[in-house]
């Protein structure tokens, strides 16, 4: 299946629930296309570049974009050729703000996959991770591992300057757009 097919599939399959009021989220993104691994339980990577992805991987999500999606859900998948290093894409600024934001032009509403899956807590701090991945360009964090202490660990970095209340009103503009656009429905 192409890039193309899977596009048109997903923003049909999106329609038909936003017709219904359900907010439709593209995952996984940047896309388990070729990947190797399982985040549920460890890491997934690809080798793929990010010319390649452009090219099929990233297709349906250049298209989220385009169809304005609400949402986009970005994997724990490392991409080493992309990044540099073995990173998630859900810790990754690289992925989430200067591809999915800047490059695909993608203005929803970044949530992560779930923060308590292997690929996760098995190699980071939690707390530290849902930090990262906030810094990074996630406007929301899916089940962190101890929702409590990651909260307070995201309150600090705000009171301390580490995290601005602009980046913090970023996120959160997003989110209350959406939500106006739910009760004016």
């Amino acid at each position: 299946t192409t890039g193309k097919t899977v596009a048109e599939m997903a923003v049909a399959m999106a329609n038909g629930l936003q017709e219904s009021g359900v907010w439709a989220c593209f995952k996984h993104f940047p896309g388990h296309g070729a990947t190797v691994g399982d985040t549920h339980s460890g890491m997934a990577t690809t080798d793929r570049s990010l010319k390649q992805l452009k090219k099929q991987e990233l297709v349906p999500f250049a298209s989220a974009a385009e169809n304005n999606i609400p949402f986009v859900m970005v994997s724990h998948i490392s991409v080493p050729k992309v990044i540099g290093d073995n990173t998630p894409s859900s810790l990754s600024s690289k992925m989430m703000t200067d591809i999915l934001r800047t490059d695909l032009k993608y203005e929803g509403i970044i949530i992560t996959d779930a923060m308590n899956m292997g690929a996760i807590i098995n190699n980071y701090d939690p707390q530290k991770a849902v930090l990262t991945s906030f810094e990074a360009g996630a406007d929301m964090i899916l089940m962190p591992n101890d929702f409590k202490k990651s909260y307070n660990r995201l309150l600090k970095a705000v009171q301390k300057g580490t995290i601005t209340e602009e980046r913090l009103d970023e996120s959160v503009r997003r989110i209350l757009k959406l939500k106006l656009q739910t009760t004016e429905a």
